[in-house]
């Protein structure tokens, strides 16, 4: 088998294209001896799911298979498996810092003679922040939260009023048509039986208390989506092909959890919504391309500024992931909550918050609204 010299200086033959969106492609051509020592082993890997007349699946003796297979076919594989060994030299040769799988075509191929090959991979982009990237959090006040009128107040109970008589109707009429006379008395009893509440005049306070504070989160919500379209809109970089399709991996696959959840298969919600998987994920395109952005923006920021997740927020969530998902990866799980945790804190810094205080997580079950904001592309 060849030395990691030999490697590097085959690497050093292939000649490098710099594509748009991130990508670059490495040309050039691999001896055919450098192929040669990897026949046998190529054979025996097509072997095993070859089945013959008289032999079962894996056991067609290996001439046999060979005249089967044929020279290209054999061939072929012995090029995959030496590009196993082969890539990693290749990209360290020419300094590329490449992400995911490399597309790997072969262009020329013939018994004995060199074999043409094109390898074309995305690499990690340049991401360039605005220079006032700082400054995004001042440029962008958060709004104060009108206190709660009554009418609104008024209205929250009404609801919690028709839904507590649809709870209880047997005619399953709908919520909103509960007649009046059906809605159980505002009074003392029914605040006490809504829970922890002493009489009437409690459950109000605390509903309008609640109300506000949700009026407050929507005001911080909103004003950290203005800095992000603020950070997007100055963050110049090409996003790679392959970090947007792993965002509509994950768009397309929470609908369709979303859509399960709802008691109806994702076959028959494209049929309703008269649109094709491909159309769907056509249509969700530009957001996963924003995700994937901004996602890269937040790398470099938290890069940088050497932002990390707190380690203590990170064992206390992974435990509690792992309780609720007992078979998932461990390792995959702790990337994905790290980054998670991190895009919070490189959030909170644009924000202009400090970050310095250990990280408190709201709950174990999600971290939906950074996760929102950002996913891992590490």
């Amino acid at each position: 088998m060849a030395t990691k010299d030999t490697h590097t200086a085959l690497a050093l033959t292939f000649t490098k294209t710099v594509l748009p969106d991130s990508e670059v492609k490495l040309a050039g051509e691999i001896p055919f001896e450098a192929i040669a020592p990897f026949d046998t082993e190529a054979l025996l890997d097509l072997a095993k799911e070859l089945e013959l007349p008289g032999f079962r699946k894996g056991h067609v003796p290996p001439e046999m298979a060979r005249k089967t297979l044929g020279d290209a076919m054999i061939m072929e594989e012995a090029v995959e498996l030496f590009m196993h060994e082969f890539y990693p030299a290749l990209i360290e040769a020419h300094t590329i810092d490449a992400v995911g799988r490399p597309n790997i075509r072969i262009t020329k191929l013939a018994p004995g003679n060199p074999v043409g090959i094109e390898i074309t991979t995305a690499i990690y982009p340049e991401v360039t922040l605005p220079k006032d990237w700082k400054k995004l959090g001042e440029k962008t006040p958060l709004e104060a939260a009108a206190p709660v009128e009554d009418k609104a107040l008024d209205e929250a109970l009404l609801s919690i009023r028709r839904a507590r008589a649809k709870a209880e109707d047997t005619e399953s009429t709908p919520e909103s048509e509960v007649p009046e006379d059906k809605l159980p008395a505002l009074d003392d009893a029914f605040a006490q039986s809504l829970g922890k509440f002493t009489d009437l005049n409690d459950l109000k306070t605390k509903l309008r208390e609640n109300m506000q504070q949700e009026k407050v989160q929507q005001a911080k919500e909103k004003r950290r989506g203005k800095i992000v379209e603020d950070l997007l809109e100055k963050t110049t970089v090409a996003v790679p092909h392959i970090f947007v399709e792993s965002e509509l991996e994950k768009i397309v696959g929470q609908l369709k959890d979303d859509v399960t959840r709802f008691g109806m298969s994702f076959e028959d919600y494209l049929k309703r919504m008269e649109k094709t998987e491909e159309q769907v994920r056509q249509d969700f395109t530009e957001q996963a391309t924003k995700r994937a952005k901004l996602q890269l923006a937040l790398n470099k920021i938290a890069d940088d500024e050497k932002v990390e997740a707190d380690k203590e927020a990170v064992e206390t969530e992974l435990k509690h992931a792992m309780e609720h998902f007992p078979d998932a990866r461990p390792e995959l799980v702790r990337i994905h909550i790290e980054t998670v945790l991190r895009n919070e804190r490189v959030l909170l810094l644009l924000e202009g918050e400090d970050i310095t205080k250990p990280q408190v997580t709201e709950s174990h079950e999600g971290h939906d609204h950074a996760d929102h904001e950002g996913h891992d592309h590490e």
